[in-house]
């Protein structure tokens, strides 16, 4: 198999077994990309990436977990 042979293949199965999945699989595998994607870029970025709201200390911190 080519290189281009199994590029096209991985995609064709890709879009097979996404095509099968549920709305919320799609939004969970939609998660578990994003995830992998930010979990590659240093924390300044993370930093800059993130909206206020995420990234703000909350005025009153419950204890505990």
């Amino acid at each position: 198999m080519t290189h281009n042979e199994r590029e096209e293949l991985i995609f064709d199965l890709a879009h097979h077994r996404v095509k099968k999945l549920s709305e919320a699989g799609v939004f969970a595998m939609a998660i578990d990309q994003m995830c992998y994607l930010l979990n590659r870029e240093t924390n300044e970025v993370l930093l800059r990436l993130a909206p206020p709201h995420l990234v703000a200390e909350p005025k009153n911190k419950p204890s505990g977990f």
